[in-house]
């Protein structure tokens, strides 16, 4: 028995990793714009059974597993940041990649043609 708890001492962990792993597949299945705050995420957590209050949350993120998901919590704030959730900044709209992809394709052509 007391193998087995010291095995299970990372279990919160892991099941609030797991957790935070679903809630981001999901928003990105459902094209969610919407945040996802801190309060819904504690209250599922206790649904799992993992005792997670407000004061230890970001506790609990600063350690991996969830620092691999989770970006650290903003003071004030009540939302949640998965990691890579920042748009990436390609400098240029989707109507110029477009033009730029069209005009070496017909580039190509022209010195495949000769």
């Amino acid at each position: 028995m007391l193998i087995r708890e010291v095995a299970e001492s990372g279990l919160d962990t892991r099941k609030l990793a797991a957790l935070s792993t679903l809630l981001k597949d999901r928003m990105d299945d459902e094209s969610a714009t919407q945040p996802f705050s801190q309060t819904s995420f504690i209250n599922l957590a206790k649904s799992l059974g993992v005792n997670v209050t407000p004061d230890n949350l970001g506790e609990l993120i600063a350690q991996p597993p969830l620092s691999n998901i989770l970006q650290p919590l903003e003071p004030g704030s009540d939302v949640l940041h998965w990691k890579g959730d920042t748009e990436a900044n390609t400098g240029m709209s989707v109507d110029q990649a477009q033009a730029v992809v069209d005009s070496n394709a017909k580039a190509a052509m022209k010195r495949r043609q000769s």
